[in-house]
């Protein structure tokens, strides 16, 4: 019974010669291990994978080894630089240092236009009021 146990120890080649030459002669005996290992080795044996219809397998190849077109090839890095370049140029023109205001300029607005936004705040003031 222990040489039972020996199948894939054979089938894998680990078993020394003694070892061997027993398992061999256990094999010759034995009905039921000789069943297993040839089950087991028929397990090994690589089979022949089922070819596939040749219209799948041209369509299989010419999708895995295709060339890139030229559009693909070309016009994608020069939209990508194109893409590059605008940012950067934008991003130059807003970086730009903008002039000041003049607080002179901001001052003479602020009196030229402060007595009209204060009767427009008063009409709607008085508007709001009138209404509640």
């Amino acid at each position: 019974m222990k040489e039972c146990k020996n199948i894939m120890l054979y089938l894998a080649g680990e078993l020394n010669p003694q070892e061997e030459s027993a398992f061999k002669r256990h094999l010759a005996a034995c009905r039921a291990c000789r069943a297993e290992l040839t089950l087991w080795q028929a397990a090994q044996e690589p089979g022949q994978a089922p070819a596939a219809p040749a219209p799948v397998v041209e369509a299989l190849f010419a999708k895995t080894t295709r060339k890139p077109k030229f559009w693909q090839a070309f016009f994608r890095p020069a939209w990508v630089a194109c893409a590059l370049a605008a940012v950067l140029v934008a991003g130059g023109l807003m970086w730009q240092e903008r002039p000041g205001y003049d607080s002179r300029e901001v001052m003479a607005y602020m009196n030229t236009h402060l007595e009209e936004d204060y009767q427009t705040f008063a009409l709607d003031l008085a508007q709001l009021e009138a209404e509640f």
